[in-house]
């Protein structure tokens, strides 16, 4: 029985869908004024993994992940770079999906976007007025958070009722003091407009996700989804907008969230300089390593990354895929032990995963079947049938964590052939180029050409 952490009750729940296997998800996705950073990669790939696992339980998930392209970040670092807002969303869009993909995060249903919504978001809007929830003031509609008695719940700040009734005109504000917030903010000069019933505006933030979640997943959908800092305000306020126009039914059942990233044990922050976009992640690091570092932590945990950390995921990662390489090259004699094994870690694996998606506990199952396969291969009770029971657990694993490497390998390297692949792959971390073409002309004197890709660099005898 698969449990989830609810954020909204606080407590694990079993987990039952609105409509039997069928599972709405929407995760909120990237404001598109830069380049994603690597907190925004641990979110994507830690609900990919949910996304998948889902999947492989048997549900058919219906995933929605929203981009936000009209924002007060974007229009100030367009109006900073001297271009246009939608230039700038348009391009750094582009760039998102491509490091998604460079992170083997699998696609979504559907992207939709703030600019492509925008009769649905003032239809929520107006709707909101008519009930009594919205007003509008010379600059804008605000939504009147007295009118929702349930506000806060999600986040369980409390709310001083003083201070109600007072608006604020832009996104982010002081998150001890809840008060109105905007729903629609009327034109000034050099920020993008579009008409409405308030003459012309666009959208504050909190009511895209209202707007697009319902449009692409019903007024009630399954999960929601996003990293812990959006948990006050954006979600709180896209409860207060959901439930304040359907007459409060539930707007979403199961909300979950990811923890927080630090880097080297700091905040990320350019003033510390260890700020890391993904592009920068993705030159220096295998995107299968850096998925199976996520991989190995709770994904509402607070995670560091670290040199050291990628390091032991990479050294992690080499035990499965060596596992694989010997099931692949295992001559021995079939035992009949080895569906045992893959029953017994298969369970404790699920067992594990059912429990809030604990991914330590699952990998710790995991490692006690590569080393007792190991015994197994060690011992030559591994033979051709025993291979394929081993290898198709560890492929259907693959589909939920992509991560391992089944592409066998031509040949063998010596111990010094070996030092030089490791010495060119530290030079092509550190970038210094021309040492890593010189070591490439070293292997291809020994007979060995080299394939560079994102996914790392693979090898193969010519000779």
């Amino acid at each position: 029985m698969l449990k989830v952490h609810n954020t909204l009750s606080r407590s694990k729940e079993e987990f039952k869908p609105l409509k039997g296997k069928a599972v709405g998800m929407y995760i909120c996705g990237p404001t598109v004024q830069g380049p994603p950073h690597i907190g925004h990669a641990r979110t994507y790939v830690a609900f990919d993994f949910i996304r998948r696992y889902l999947e492989w339980k048997g549900f058919k998930v219906k995933y929605v992940m929203n981009i936000t392209d009209v924002h007060d970040d974007i229009i100030s670092k367009s109006n900073e770079l001297g271009i246009d807002w939608k230039e700038l969303a348009e391009k750094n869009t582009k760039l998102f999906f491509k490091e998604l993909d460079g992170l083997h995060v699998k696609k979504a249903d559907s992207y939709p976007s703030v600019s492509g919504h925008i009769k649905e978001i003032i239809e929520l809007v107006k709707k909101l007025e008519e009930k009594g929830i919205a007003y509008e003031t010379d600059d804008g509609v605000y939504y009147n958070i007295s009118k929702f008695p349930e506000y806060g719940k999600l986040s369980g700040i409390k709310i001083d009722k003083s201070k109600t009734g007072t608006r604020v005109e832009t996104d982010k504000y002081d998150k001890e003091n809840a008060q109105d917030f905007a729903l629609w903010k009327k034109a000034r000069e050099g920020e993008p407009s579009w008409d409405s019933p308030w003459g012309k505006g666009r959208p504050g933030w909190h009511i895209e996700c209202s707007a697009m979640g319902g449009k692409h997943l019903g007024e009630q959908f399954d999960v929601h989804g996003g990293a812990v800092d959006l948990v006050f305000p954006h979600h709180e306020n896209e409860i207060a907008q959901s439930e304040g126009a359907s007459g409060k039914k539930p707007f979403v059942k199961y909300w979950l969230h990811s923890g927080f990233l630090n880097v080297e044990g700091e905040k990320m922050s350019k003033s510390l300089g260890n700020y890391i976009e993904v592009p920068e992640l993705l030159e220096k690091y295998n995107p299968k390593v850096f998925r199976f570092f996520v991989a190995g932590l709770h994904y509402r945990s607070r995670i560091d990354f670290s040199e050291k950390a990628m390091e032991e995921a990479k050294a992690g990662l080499e035990r499965f895929n060596r596992l694989i390489e010997a099931l692949q090259e295992a001559n021995g004699k079939d035992s009949g032990e080895m569906k045992k094994l893959v029953e017994k870690a298969k369970t404790g694996f699920e067992k594990a995963m059912d429990n809030d998606f604990d991914l330590p506990s699952a990998w710790a199952k995991l490692y006690d079947f590569v080393r007792d396969v190991n015994k197994l291969i060690a011992e030559n009770k591994v033979g051709n049938k025993d291979s394929e029971i081993a290898l198709k657990f560890m492929k259907e694993l693959d589909k939920i964590f992509e991560v391992f490497s089944f592409e066998q390998k031509s040949g063998t390297l010596t111990e010094e052939e070996e030092n030089l692949l490791e010495e060119r792959e530290k030079a092509r971390q550190e970038k210094d180029w021309a040492k890593a073409d010189e070591l490439r002309d070293k292997l291809a004197e020994k007979g060995i050409e080299l394939t560079d890709s994102a996914e790392g660099t693979k090898w193969k005898k010519t000779e």
